[in-house]
């Protein structure tokens, strides 16, 4: 999914869930992303924007701020619309210690943080897609 967009140095903000979302869920949460960046707006000014749900696990949002920077209450509305999200989906997708990983079979996990794993997870840490690409 994060292999189509172009501009990989795309300020990027990472939700990881609580637990996998169903197939139903992901779907819901795709529509919501779509829809959000679709009207995201940095006073007046829309964004250039892109978001995905990552392996039922995970939201991503994107914005290419060379053209428009992503303002305080921009960054507001992206908490907002996951805040939403969550609530209706009945996840937390604010749990800083809540990490996605490959195992040792190479099937993905949500994981609690812990140093060890830090440098192949994905977390709500990361800040570009390229640096999300790295670790996919």
């Amino acid at each position: 999914e994060c292999g189509r967009f172009m501009n990989v140095e795309m300020r990027t903000w990472v939700f990881v869930a609580e637990r996998f979302l169903s197939p139903e869920e992901a779907e819901m949460a795709q529509h919501e992303l779509d829809a959000f960046v679709q009207g995201w707006q940095s006073h007046g000014t829309p964004l250039e924007a892109h978001a995905f749900c990552f392996e039922r696990a995970v939201l991503v949002i994107a914005a290419n701020e060379e053209l428009a920077k992503a303002s305080g209450c921009s960054i507001d509305k992206i908490t907002h619309c996951v805040k939403s999200l969550g609530e209706r989906l009945h996840v937390d997708f604010f749990n800083r210690f809540k990490v996605l990983v490959k195992n040792d079979k190479g099937v993905w996990e949500i994981k609690r943080f812990t140093n060890e794993i830090y440098v192949e997870a994905i977390h709500s840490s990361i800040l570009t897609l390229h640096e999300f690409q790295q670790h996919v």
